[in-house]
């Protein structure tokens, strides 16, 4: 722990203002709010096969490491002696692994693997790698959260892959409750609100998969004024239901639970039957 401390040191020695921004920003990277715009904009925009994996492996990442830290327990470096830390309220729960690190190690691998872009790669790994840097310096998590959180966003990453690629190869979505019907069962022994969260979304993703899968079969070409439509319509939505809907709700994990996943059907179900309706689906049109 005394040398964990010590590089934390090190890299808060570099601190100043301009660092500070930019890592406050590059942090943000491994924020819900920017996985569910990468992924809402892939799935309703660009390619629907990408944004189903992405959407599986970040969710299902996020609920393993929320897992790892109930069972480690690991407290996090805030509040040792000449270790500043700062925004502290994406710092919730226990320390090893970090989630940001993690989900946004997902996410860059899921893309890399996806994309095949060379250019891509060394974004990928800089993304990543900046994100886990930044944790450090805004003293939030250990370095070895960090490497933890690198190594199993890559083994995570690779597992569901694997299982998304069965299912499909095998034509049937429900195999996926491989991943899905475990994590339900979980819910039972890790108790917390980031888990909740986590599961309630991978359950309605599950469930939308299926639907839209065999009734909806939703197309994701468009022209690009309709594209901008689709995302400001389902932006709307997602933003009502995260926001509204907890002034609503009783404040709860079971609340919890039921918003998220109502996000996860908006994006999969409810919103590509709205742009149909609407006619900005014009693909399925042609």
């Amino acid at each position: 722990m005394d040398t964990m401390l010590e590089i934390l040191k090190y890299i808060q020695s570099f601190s100043n203002p301009i660092l500070d921004s930019f890592f406050e920003i590059v942090t943000m990277l491994g924020e819900d709010l920017f996985f569910i715009f990468v992924i809402a904009i892939f799935y309703w925009c660009f390619n629907k096969n990408i944004g189903y994996k992405l959407a599986f492996v970040y969710l299902t990442s996020g609920a393993i490491n929320t897992m790892i830290k109930e069972i480690v327990k690991l407290e996090r470096p805030i509040g040792y002696e000449g270790i500043k830390s700062s925004r502290l309220h994406t710092a919730g729960g226990y320390s090893f692994p970090s989630g940001h690190t993690q989900k946004s190690t997902s996410l860059f691998t899921t893309l890399m693997i996806e994309c095949e872009k060379k250019w891509f790669y060394f974004t990928g790994v800089l993304g990543m790698l900046l994100v886990g840097l930044s944790r450090m310096y805004l003293g939030v998590h250990w370095p070895i959260d960090v490497i933890g959180g690198l190594v199993i966003g890559i083994l995570c990453t690779i597992f569901v892959i694997k299982i998304f690629e069965w299912s499909k190869d095998k034509g049937d979505p429900r195999l996926l409750g491989l991943l899905v019907i475990p994590m339900i069962i979980c819910l039972l022994f890790f108790y917390t609100a980031v888990y909740y969260k986590n599961v309630g979304a991978l359950t309605a993703l599950w469930f939308g998969y299926i639907i839209e899968d065999k009734y909806i079969n939703y197309v994701t070409k468009a022209r690009w004024w309709k594209q901008i439509l689709k995302l400001v319509i389902g932006y709307l939505g997602l933003i009502l239901i995260k926001e509204y809907f907890m002034n609503l709700l009783p404040l709860n994990i079971y609340s919890d639970f039921f918003r998220y996943a109502l996000m996860g059907l908006w994006i999969t179900v409810i919103s590509p039957l709205i742009f149909r309706a609407l006619s900005i689906e014009e693909a399925f049109l042609q």
